[in-house]
């Protein structure tokens, strides 16, 4: 089996949560530990930083492997989803894992799977934790999925510090309805005497964290704002100041930190979260009406006319998210190629009872193509809605600019 192979058995016999949706979702550790010791338990020796949050946990992970990395450090980092390929889950010193080891380590656990039958998650966080011990990393920065209390992440005993980065709400089929029930799954990943650095969250959130910590005896940190004036979005100046709380709490040297965290999300390898294709598109991961609202307000800021490409999930509120953000001069509706995926006609009947207008397109290439096309003096072609719009969107960017001569319409 060469790599496409591998990915097609994976997609067939493992659908993950985030293409297949509720139906694939596992809240339980007992196969996470299960798969642990079949592999020879992996995860022993490793000092881990654990990060879980509603939105920015990504970018924090990202920005303290990078600083962490800068600092000397063999840095192994885990985050999910992936935009374009699952090698991105799994990074060390920043570079994805190679085909030839993601394909050794299906092929060569076959049976393993077979019998275990483990989620597509659960199968890559085992890969990760083989390949950081083959790999002799230093430390391991690791993303909670979703929650974080029975996250298969969540099985290290005494990581060395813990964060929790925002908290609204999100998931709730799985977290449950209201603020404090999310609140007590993220909680979860809190550990007896390891600190824990929070980002900035709703009183009712906190209040919940604290409870759970002065149980554990946590010591609880807030962020470090910058102690200067700096530019940008106010979610990446909170997400900075929860890295560099997180950093200041590792022993090591530090002394490049700050540059690496000025440096920004594309220096720390993070790709999709306001993310500069060039001067006229803009792409970003937001999808639930926190880092939508969060967006919204950062594009804003811009003062540039906004031509919008947009696709959704099929059980977001079109109106809520569409509310989150500014005015736009036109709208590309399109449909990600996820069975999760909102129908474009759905989406376009939707957003038109909001009061949205817009064009229908088969695919998220042909609205990227058709809005870049059509994009007009100073206007910033923004591309939102999930992480499957995003992805789509870079595949096709980077197909386009792979090319010499004009891009042709896509298929």
């Amino acid at each position: 089996m060469d790599y496409p192979d591998v990915l097609d058995w994976l997609y067939a016999q493992l659908p993950m949560f985030q293409r297949s949706g509720p139906v694939r979702y596992r809240m339980d550790l007992s196969k996470t530990h299960d798969l642990c010791e079949a592999l020879g338990h992996p995860e022993h020796n490793l000092q881990v930083v654990h990060i879980a949050g509603t939105n920015g946990k990504g970018s924090v992970s990202h920005a303290v492997a990078a600083a962490l990395q800068m600092r000397g450090m063999k840095v192994g980092l885990y985050t999910s989803p992936h935009l374009t390929d699952p090698r991105e889950r799994i990074r060390i010193d920043g570079q994805w894992i190679e085909k030839a080891e993601f394909v050794a380590f299906v092929v060569n656990h076959m049976s393993l799977w077979e019998q275990m039958r483990p989620s597509f998650f659960e199968l890559m966080f085992g890969m990760a934790l083989n390949a950081f011990r083959s790999h002799r990393v230093d430390i391991v920065v690791l993303e909670t999925g979703m929650g974080g209390r029975l996250d298969s992440t969540n099985i290290f005993p005494t990581p060395v510090v813990t964060a929790i980065t925002s908290i609204g709400l999100d998931h709730q089929q799985f977290l449950g309805d209201d603020v404090r029930s999310i609140s007590r799954e993220k909680a979860g990943i809190l550990k007896e005497g390891v600190p824990c650095v929070l980002g900035v969250l709703p009183p009712e959130a906190r209040s919940v964290v604290l409870e759970q910590s002065m149980k554990l005896g946590v010591e609880v940190y807030d962020g470090i704002p910058a102690s200067y004036h700096i530019e940008g979005p106010q979610w990446l100046l909170r997400n900075q100041a929860v890295a560099r709380r997180i950093l200041s709490l590792i022993p090591g040297p530090g002394s490049t930190d700050e540059d690496v965290l000025l440096a920004g999300p594309t220096a720390w390898g993070l790709r999709g979260r306001w993310q500069f294709w060039d001067d006229h598109c803009l792409l970003d991961c937001a999808h639930n009406v926190e880092g939508l609202t969060s967006t919204g307000i950062a594009v804003s800021t811009l003062g540039r006319p906004i031509r919008l490409v947009y696709a959704a999930v099929a059980d977001k509120d079109v109106s809520e998210a569409l509310s989150c953000l500014p005015k736009t001069v036109a709208n590309h509706w399109c449909q990600a190629d996820v069975p999760r995926a909102m129908p474009v006609d759905t989406l376009a009947r939707l957003a038109s009872a909001s009061g949205r207008k817009g064009e229908g397109h088969e695919t998220v290439a042909q609205a990227v193509y058709s809005a870049r096309a059509q994009r007009k003096d100073n206007e910033l072609v923004l591309i939102l809605g999930s992480v499957f719009t995003v992805g789509e969107a870079l595949t096709f960017l980077e197909f386009e600019r792979s090319k010499t001569g004009a891009a042709k319409y896509p298929k």
